[in-house]
């Protein structure tokens, strides 16, 4: 764990930011408390990464299933860390993405107040992570989007800290981290890339700046090829591993029309989502950005937000595509009423509106002649660094298109700190001065509204799989063989998994099933009959939910 000193040293750290860091830490734990981690049962994809893990603790080898797609050595020795004292266990692998989680939370709160945010933004910006429902979803299991954000969050941190106080002790750490996040995730070599850009934009181009500047990147990126010649080598290469980059590749391949739809498509999507993610800041920060305005660019920008979120909406409805516009976490979250998600996505729109502003001027400032203020939390150098963390990251993503391997909305929670960064920045006065009373309070009520549909929907996704995983023990423990069992994705693929399976030959609920004896399920199905159920309580709606153990009518089995 980072200790709370180590995170604030950087700026003249005050009470109210030990107060913070503290109230942070306990919000994660009430929040963990609520919705009950404990289970030994895998979540979405983490059954391939958890292989991995059990391979390493009880047999000392560094294995990767064909069906992971990221580098994880990372993860998994950190994973390794949590099983040491007790055994292999997913319950042991979630707290170690928990703790990671939390870490995440604060490197986000120590990176807003590297940019002299006020405490109270800074506090907003942190609960904002942390109360995010993909975010803590996936912090409630061992899949490597959290584990990832929290290793770049921490590099960022450091580097930032690095460039601002010319501290060589930062830098290295940060480059440290940074081999660490590429080892997590390929997708990290995309913060060497950054370094580089931000020491150029703070020490200018010269063949020294050149040097010092690329260094970090060709070891980066040497890293990422040496290790995927050591897996080719060791024959240890997954099947999966760098799909996305094949995806990309197949997505172009289908002709501009084609790219130019799916990534206008999906970076609209982006925004809306993100927009939801980060309209308690945004409807503190833009009144105080409009006051800084001339009246004349008071109307444009208000016209412009008007116009886009009209547009865009009428567009939404006229196609019938609300929230959720894109695959995985919040699919996995119960139906909710039409106007819930038409209200939800609105509100994603206009903030989308308001956030495109925001990129926009911090874009702008970066190409200004003159620095529009004098303190150092607005060189140029700070701007190329918060914008480039987005665009580098975000402009490959685009091209994933919207297929099995495409685009996921789990991608996005990286972008929530640089994208705070980027909204506070670009106040004339950071939102560094004041933020009233009133603001905060309506930030808070919106907080609090996101925590409680965040921690209700991640207590409902843990509780419907501890029925499923309680109703598969029932069925193995009287003797029946996980290959009789359609159990769902996360049972297949931990007990069936076929690496020369087609997946693409098959529909996603069949994947790895060899017979179909029994079946696990909320409904009946046709040709099946309940031989036991399962109840568990969910929060939203408050109501009993069932998990059926079905079996196949005799007559009808094969």
């Amino acid at each position: 764990m980072i200790n709370k000193s180590q995170l604030l040293p950087s700026f003249q750290s005050s009470k109210s930011d030990m107060i913070n860091v503290d109230l942070i830490i306990i919000i994660w734990i009430f929040m963990i408390i609520l919705v009950n981690p404990i289970g030994n049962f895998p979540l979405n994809d983490d059954w391939s990464y958890a292989r991995s893990v059990k391979s390493a603790v009880e047999h000392g080898e560094f294995k990767l299933l064909g069906w992971t797609g990221t580098n994880l050595i990372s993860q998994v020795y950190w994973g390794a860390l949590f099983c040491l004292p007790f055994g292999f266990s997913f319950t042991a692998l979630r707290f170690s993405t928990l703790t990671l989680g939390l870490i995440g939370v604060l490197s986000t709160y120590g990176l807003l107040r590297l940019i002299n945010a006020h405490p109270k933004y800074s506090f907003l910006g942190a609960l904002l992570v942390a109360i995010n429902p993909i975010y803590f979803e996936l912090s409630n299991t061992f899949m490597n989007d959290v584990p990832f954000f929290a290793f770049a969050t921490l590099t960022l941190f450091f580097l930032f800290r690095g460039l601002k106080y010319d501290s060589t002790v930062d830098l290295v750490i940060g480059l440290l981290f940074t081999y660490i996040t590429i080892l997590s995730r390929q997708t990290g070599l995309v913060i060497p890339l950054v370094f580089v850009l931000a020491y150029l934009g703070k020490k200018g181009i010269n063949l020294k700046s050149l040097i010092i500047g690329l260094l970090p990147a060709f070891v980066g990126f040497g890293l990422q090829f040496s290790y995927q010649e050591w897996l080719r080598l060791t024959m240890n290469m997954p099947e999966l591993y760098g799909m996305q980059i094949k995806t990309i590749f197949e997505e172009i391949g289908k002709g501009f029309k084609n790219v130019t739809f799916n990534y206008t498509s999906i970076t609209l999507f982006s925004l809306i989502y993100l927009g939801i993610f980060l309209f308690p800041i945004l409807i503190t920060c833009y009144p105080v950005k409009l006051k800084e305005l001339s009246k004349r660019k008071q109307i444009i920008s208000i016209l412009a937000t008007s116009i886009f979120s009209i547009v865009l909406m009428k567009i939404l409805i006229s196609k019938q595509r609300f929230m959720p516009l894109m695959n995985n976490v919040l699919q996995d979250f119960p139906g909710a009423p039409d106007f819930f998600w038409l209200s939800v996505t609105a509100i994603g729109v206009l903030g989308a509106a308001i956030l495109i502003q925001y990129l926009l001027i911090a874009s702008f400032q970066i190409f200004r002649r003159q620095e529009l203020y004098d303190d150092d939390n607005n060189k140029r150098w700070v701007n190329i660094f918060i914008v480039s963390v987005i665009f580098i990251y975000f402009f490959p993503l685009g091209f994933l298109g919207f297929g099995t391997f495409g685009f996921y909305d789990r991608y996005l929670i990286f972008l929530l700190p640089s994208l705070t960064m980027t909204i506070l920045v670009s106040n004339r006065n950071n939102c560094n001065q004041f933020i009233s009373n009133k603001s905060f309070l309506i930030a808070i009520i919106l907080i609090l509204l996101y925590g409680s549909f965040t921690i209700g929907t991640t207590h409902d996704y843990l509780s419907r799989n501890r029925a499923r995983w309680q109703a598969l023990n029932y069925l193995m423990y009287k003797g029946i063989p996980p290959n009789n069992i359609n159990g769902g994705f996360e049972f297949n693929g931990w007990f069936l998994y076929d690496p020369d399976y087609d997946v693409k030959a098959h529909p996603y609920k069949s994947w790895w099933v060899d017979k179909d004896d029994y079946l696990i399920s909320s409904n009946t199905h046709s040709g099946y009959e309940t031989i036991k159920q399962y109840r568990y309580r969910l929060w939203l709606p408050l109501h009993d939910g069932n998990t059926l153990v079905l079996r196949k009518i005799k007559n009808q089995v094969k």
